[in-house]
Formats: C-alpha cells, sequence, structure tokens
C-alpha cells in the first residue's frame, strides 16, 4: 500500500471512528433526555385481590385526570417502559406498571400470560378508579396486549360503573394463539374476536408479524368496534431492544403527546354495558418446528433481488438445479444465533455438491450487523431484507424460520425453529433432494 494510500485508509478509519463516537454519544444523551429523563418510582402501591393475593404496581403520578394501567410484556419491564411511563407523566397522564406475572409468582413469558384470565387485572382497574377517582385506560406491548385486553373484557363482564374506563392502548400487540406453521396463517386467542370497546393501537412497521396486522385489525373490528392505528416507521419494536436505536428516539418523542391525544379521541365513545361472548378453545395447539418438516401452507419460493452485505445486489430468480436452504434471521433471536455454527458445518459438508445457503437478516441497522459479524463467523451471505417486507411476502412470523427448495424449485420442507443442521438425519434428508 503506497504512502498516499496509507493516509487516505488513516482519514477513512479516523471518520468511522468519529461517526461511531457521535452515535453513543447521542444515544447516551437520548437516555439522559428524550426517552427519556426519566426517574424511577419510588414508592409501589400493592392491591389487595380477592383471592387474598397482590398485585404489585410501580406508579408514575401526575395530577391529570386520566391514569394508565400498564401490563407487562413477556420480557417484563425495561428502562425504555419507565421512561415512556415518565414523559406520560409530564402530560398530565398518570401511569402504573404492572408486572402481573411476577405479582403472580408465575416466570416472564407468553405461556405464562396467556394462562391469566384477566380477572385480577379487572379488579385493579376498580381498585385504582376508586382510589384515584380517574379514569382508566388500560395499556400493554407485544403479548402484554392480552392482559390489558382480557382485563378490560372481565372488568366489563363484571357489569363495573363503565364510565370508569375508556378503552385500551396497544403497542404492536402479539395476540396468536400459537406461532402457525410455515406457510400457514395464524390463529389469534378468542379475546381477540370478543371485544366492543374502543383501542388505540401504535403499530412498529418492521414488526415480525406485520404482514399479519390487518387479519388482526379485521379480528379486533368483528363487533364494530373503534379500532384506531398509527404505524410507527423504521422500527421493530418500541420496547423490545434494551439500547433505544436513532429510529426509536424519533418515533419516541412525540408519542407522549400522541397518547394524550387518543385519549380524548376514545373518550368521546360511549363505552359499551355488556361484553361479547367468549368461546374458549382449551385445545394445545402449536405451530412450532422443532424437526424439518414438508411445507404444508401455500406458498412458492419467490425471486430474490437483496442488498448483500458487502453492497452489492444478490439475484436469484431460477431456484432448480439446486438445493437452496434460504433462513431468515435477527441479531436479536438467541436460537437464530445458536444455529448458525451448524448451519457452517452444513455447508462444509456439502461442498462439492449444488447447494447453496441465503441467510436473510430481517430489518436491522447494517451498523448492527457489521459489529454481530465481527464476532460471529457466517459463512455464507448474509443478505439485507431492510424494511422486512421480503420476509412478510414468504409468510415469516416467527425467527428462525428456514426453507429448503429441492431440484425442481418446489419447497421441499421448512422449519420454524434452531435445529442442528448438520446432524447425519438431516443430511440425509437433504441429500434425497439431489437428483
Amino acid at each position: 500500500m503506497s504512502h498516499r494510500q496509507l493516509i487516505l485508509q488513516y482519514g477513512i478509519n479516523k471518520m468511522k471512528f468519529i461517526f461511531t463516537q457521535m452515535y453513543h454519544l447521542i444515544i447516551s444523551l437520548f437516555v439522559l433526555t428524550v426517552y427519556s429523563t426519566h426517574c424511577y418510582a419510588s414508592l409501589e402501591i400493592n392491591i389487595p385481590l380477592e383471592t387474598g393475593d397482590e398485585l404489585i404496581a410501580e406508579p408514575y403520578t401526575s395530577e391529570g385526570e386520566y391514569l394508565i394501567l400498564w401490563f407487562a410484556p413477556e420480557y417484563g419491564f425495561r428502562d425504555t417502559h419507565r421512561s415512556m411511563a415518565e414523559g406520560l407523566s409530564q402530560q398530565g397522564i398518570e401511569v402504573w406498571l404492572s408486572n402481573i406475572q411476577e405479582s403472580l409468582f408465575m416466570p416472564n413469558g407468553s405461556s405464562s400470560i396467556k394462562q391469566i384470565n384477566g380477572e385480577e387485572i379487572a379488579e385493579m382497574i376498580d381498585y385504582a378508579h376508586k382510589t384515584t377517582g380517574k379514569k382508566i385506560i388500560v395499556a400493554g406491548d407485544s403479548y402484554g396486549s392480552v392482559l390489558a385486553l382480557r382485563g378490560v373484557y372481565q372488568w366489563q363482564k363484571k357489569g363495573s360503573e363503565n364510565s370508569s374506563v375508556i378503552g385500551a392502548i396497544l403497542f404492536s400487540p402479539y395476540t396468536f394463539a400459537f406461532i402457525p406453521t410455515l406457510g400457514e396463517s395464524p390463529e389469534y386467542l378468542p379475546i381477540v374476536s370478543s371485544i366492543n370497546f374502543p383501542v388505540m393501537i401504535y403499530q412498529a412497521k418492521n414488526s415480525a408479524i406485520i404482514s399479519q396486522f390487518e387479519s388482526l385489525l379485521d379480528k379486533l373490528r368483528k363487533n364494530d368496534s373503534p379500532i384506531y392505528t398509527r404505524y410507527l416507521k423504521n422500527i421493530m419494536s418500541l420496547f423490545y431492544e434494551p439500547e433505544p436505536t436513532l429510529h426509536m428516539i424519533s418515533e419516541a418523542r412525540t408519542l407522549p403527546g400522541s397518547i394524550k391525544k387518543m385519549i380524548h379521541v376514545l373518550e368521546k365513545y360511549e363505552f359499551p354495558e355488556t361484553s361479547v361472548a367468549l368461546i374458549i378453545d382449551d385445545s394445545a395447539k402449536s405451530g412450532i418446528d422443532t424437526q424439518l418438516k414438508s411445507i404444508k401452507g401455500n406458498i412458492t419460493p419467490l425471486a430474490i433481488n437483496l442488498p448483500n452485505f458487502d453492497n452489492t445486489f444478490f439475484s436469484k430468480t431460477d431456484y432448480k438445479n439446486q438445493v437452496t436452504l434460504i433462513n431468515f434471521w435477527a441479531t436479536w433471536c438467541p436460537p437464530c444465533i445458536e444455529e448458525i455454527p451448524s448451519l457452517n458445518r452444513l455447508k462444509e459438508k456439502m461442498k462439492g455438491k449444488s447447494f447453496e445457503i441465503i441467510s436473510i437478516n430481517y430489518a436491522e441497522e447494517k451498523e448492527k450487523i457489521d459489529k454481530f459479524m465481527q464476532q460471529i463467523k457466517i459463512d455464507f451471505p448474509v443478505l439485507l431484507d431492510k424494511d422486512g417486507n421480503y420476509a412478510n411476502q414468504w409468510n415469516v412470523v416467527s425467527y428462525p424460520s428456514t426453507f429448503i427448495i429441492d431440484t425442481n424449485g418446489h419447497i421441499a420442507y421448512g422449519v420454524n425453529a434452531a435445529i442442528e443442521w448438520d446432524s447425519d438425519e438431516l443430511q440425509q434428508k437433504i441429500n434425497l433432494l439431489f437428483k
């Protein structure tokens, strides 16, 4: 490398270093201010239940006339939740954060949430209204949305004073009864089709289940419920990632004010006095495939035209005469990371055969993937599905999800869980696809 080239490379590296430092400085300032200058609630509220148990709430007080009861998602509360609660309190809206699972000595997780029918939340609604005199809005994000909907439903079913509750606010709600098998449409929990009260949804545009959002809205509106929506662009979730991205910061700035306005909109509707019949389905189902299975859904392989990690474009329109493995993944997905070494080994064992692995990252920033790939070795192409639209076209709703296409260009197998790809059994199965 010439002296001039060395100087140029030094300058490029220096600029990269400065940009990285500026980025982390912006993030740090954001955590201290916008997302925000929150202080943790200093007191806990204990809500007694008829069973003798207690629910615990973390209050962010305000002198206003509204109170949001916000229920924790499957992964619990994060600093970003508390920052949003503080921002709402500054808007004159009191917030109580409550992790129902932990209060009932249940582990965090979607399976625990699905076991809670909402009766405890109905008692909390009554307690909150009686002790504060404020009008109640319930809130939840991800699977915490299920708790919010079930709580209002049970409160409504009790025949409580209907003027004390306004409605629900949900953030990127997850309401699947179970994860669907690859290529199939999801089934929703019965509560989704059994509401008739006002709901506002803030839906992240890059959410893994954005392709199913319209079908969710159809279910929610089944009983003519007033459902309002607003898309949050360029983010997968407001709360899932512990360190907020710049896009999360941008969206979060305006949300407390937007929520305050939406509460006034929801309040215009007269809350229904009677609830809708809830049809309970007790059958245990799961669409998670822990083994490679034949594809049942009506799905065909789609042409690929996506940017590669090195900024070149990767195109593929013909899948014939080759066995192709297409793996959808993300760095925030532990099972995705777990199976990468076995995919590397599978590629090595298939050397010399007409076999290809194509890895497609779901809607993450290139810088984040770059940092990840400096730590984890990946021996196959990593394509960037920047807005998640390509994965949605494949009807992917869980990660990892992997398809295997045979030499005739048909999808032969699929799996929506992490597996050991280089096992003897799987190699034999894949080898049978070569003709």
